[in-house]
């Protein structure tokens, strides 16, 4: 079978396509250097691509991986090849793949994301892991094991807020064994630090089984994931390939195979060699031959009305980060607008699109006004909408126009539906839209979640405007909407702090660190109110825990990385 790749194979890297030595011809098809096929998804759409391959190779699938990173071509629904899209992160870009996912024959994905994506225009499917080691760099290599437990990864805590949690109780095992929590380290210097760890830590987002998993194994450590990660003893072996921890006995598991080293090494080695055949170009076989035989959607994409169509085409290329993708939103933008003139999403896309460096919308003052219009525009067709609200209320503070904000956040607690709630604006590593976006995939987004943000905007415009105790009340209206929000806790604190409750501001630290977990600040702040009220015992207690953490998360010296 030829097979045409578009974007990273198993999501990780190029090299399992050289060496793979399958069945199966396999080339790529990208805007990049190496792909055997670049095209310029500007001027060349899907049908025209395969159509100018066909002439001298036929391709007779297609994989698409990650498309809500990397866009496929234009029109891709109309090609005369079964098409797979191979899905990661939907609890980051639901908005964009919840429709955009039926252009395909077949969505595979991860196990939770089989239960997320599918309504009734996509059903996903999870065959088999979609994350893989890359060989040539994920090995064990000749370094000696003189790190007890590694993590590398993301310190988002908000992204990531349970695995912090956990980094944090890791942490604190610095002054009995050398802990290194490290980020931004990639390729064979990755490979090298996983490779000299007796253990790797990890914790998957979305219940995957991640790439860290795989990684970890092939380098030759024993790989140490959660006992409710929804995928793994799908595949591997609890005790036997690798070691599952829980809340209850996450420092004794640790504790117990630094202990016992034989035990832990002869898990570690059974997961090595098992793990070579998770590799990508030893697995790419049963994927394609597994996936072409799923049968086809139908791509019920090309029955939606044509505006729709449109609409969908506009977001599946303006949340691309990629600078190549920046035309094609600016050409189809003003035909979204002609489309769909009473659209509120419509006049959401454009406020977005203005709020890009790249858009060109005159100077500055002409940009500020049209961005502003256009959010008030999406509010005013849908006004009972808190999305569309807050919407306008994030645009007025990008603007610094306090009381437009003030306005728009009143609407906001107004509001009575969630008309809009895959429209949120903002940026994407927002705290609080990345709950958003999590929730609205999940299908918990609340009213009251969008409620208790607006209270919280409006206690920092109250404080800000020497209106304490009505920002209390806010705060506490939030607390009491949205338990699962933290971004108030500092602010009450402080407000505390100055209306001399000094205990009840201790406390909303303590609180507000809880739920910041691997965030200094809190931890900073808290020590000094404590030094202040002459608390020094715990103070003193406080800032060894906090020097135990910032310990492991030392950042390498090049030569140690």
């Amino acid at each position: 079978m030829n097979v045409l790749s578009h974007g990273t194979p198993f999501f990780c890297d190029y090299d399992c396509l050289d060496r793979y030595a399958g069945p199966h011809e396999v080339r790529t098809a990208g805007n990049f250097e190496r792909a055997h096929y670049r095209y310029d998804p500007r001027t060349e759409d899907a049908p025209a691509l395969l159509a100018r391959i066909a002439r001298e190779w036929r391709p007779d699938l297609l994989l698409c991986w990650m498309p809500e990173i990397h866009p496929p071509p234009q029109r891709i629904e109309e090609v005369q090849v079964p098409t797979v899209a191979l899905v990661s992160d939907w609890n980051v870009f639901y908005p964009l793949l919840e429709t955009n996912l039926a252009r395909y024959d077949v969505v595979l994905c991860d196990t939770p994301g089989a239960h997320v994506l599918r309504n009734s225009l996509v059903t996903p499917r999870h065959l088999f892991p979609l994350y893989s080691q890359i060989t040539k760099f994920h090995k064990p290599y000749p370094e000696p094991k003189d790190i007890d437990v590694v993590f590398v990864g993301n310190l988002n805590h908000t992204a990531h807020s349970v695995r912090a949690r956990y980094l944090e109780r890791l942490g604190r095992f610095s002054g009995r064994y050398r802990i290194v929590i490290a980020t931004q380290v990639y390729g064979e210097d990755y490979g090298r630090l996983l490779s000299r760890a007796r253990i790797g830590f990890n914790h998957s987002i979305r219940g995957e089984l991640n790439l860290r998993v795989f990684e970890t194994m092939a380098c030759g450590s024993l790989a140490l994931l959660e006992e409710e990660n929804l995928e793994v003893r799908d595949w591997f072996e609890p005790g036997r390939d690798l070691v599952l921890y829980n809340h209850a006995n996450f420092e004794e598991c640790i504790a117990h195979y630094l202990a016992h080293p034989g035990e832990a090494r002869a898990i570690a080695e059974r997961g090595m060699a098992k793990v070579n055949r998770f590799a990508g170009e030893n697995r790419l076989t049963e994927l394609i031959d597994r996936a072409a035989t799923v049968p086809s959607s139908g791509r019920p994409f090309r029955g939606l009305p044509p505006e729709e169509r449109l609409y969908q085409d506009f977001i599946m290329y303006a949340f691309s980060q990629w600078d190549v993708y920046h035309a094609i939103e600016c050409e189809l933008l003003p035909r979204v607008m002609k489309a769909l003139p009473g659209d509120p999403r419509a006049w959401t896309a454009l406020g977005q699109h203005l709020a890009n460096a790249y858009s060109d919308a005159g100077d500055e003052e002409q940009r500020r006004i049209r961005y502003m219009k256009a959010f008030a525009q999406a509010q005013r067709l849908a006004p009972g909408s808190a999305p569309y609200a807050l919407n306008l209320a994030t645009a007025a503070r990008a603007c610094q126009m306090v009381s437009q904000e003030a306005d728009s956040l009143n609407m906001t607690l107004l509001a009575t539906s969630l008309e809009g709630a895959q429209c949120l604006a903002g940026s994407i590593g927002h705290p609080f839209l990345i709950r958003w976006h999590r929730a609205v995939a999940e299908r918990t987004a609340t009213l009251a979640m969008l409620h208790a943000e607006a209270h919280i905007r409006m206690a920092h415009l109250l404080a800000g405007r020497g209106e304490p105790s009505h920002a209390e009340e806010h705060l506490a209206q939030a607390e009491t909407l949205d338990p699962g929000t933290s971004s108030g806790l500092s602010l009450l604190a402080e407000l505390q702090w100055a209306s001399r409750r000094k205990e009840e501001a201790i406390a909303s630290l303590y609180a507000c660190m809880a739920r910041h977990p691997m965030n200094p600040a809190p931890r900073e702040r808290l020590c000094e109110m404590l030094a202040e009220m002459g608390r020094e015992e715990e103070e003193r207690l406080l800032s060894e825990d906090s020097m135990l953490i910032a310990r492991a998360c030392q950042p390498l010296h090049p030569s140690q990385s």
